[in-house]
């Protein structure tokens, strides 16, 4: 496994924390700093993981 290959799966792993985390805090449906953090956390994923997986495609073996 070549390490872009390795990244690509990283990324998507932590992106995938970080969207269920940030999925979580969206639900309890409070406001405060905690709820524009996950609003930004969702955002911030979206945009990263087409990243993660042309990473993928590109060095697929």
């Amino acid at each position: 496994m070549t390490l872009p290959l390795a990244g690509g799966i990283f990324g998507l792993i932590v992106s995938a924390v970080f969207l269920f985390n940030a999925v979580r805090e969206l639900r309890r449906n409070r406001e405060g700093h905690a709820r524009n953090a996950a609003m930004i956390h969702v955002a911030m994923v979206s945009m990263f993981i087409p990243f993660c997986i042309y990473i993928l495609i590109a060095y697929a073996p």
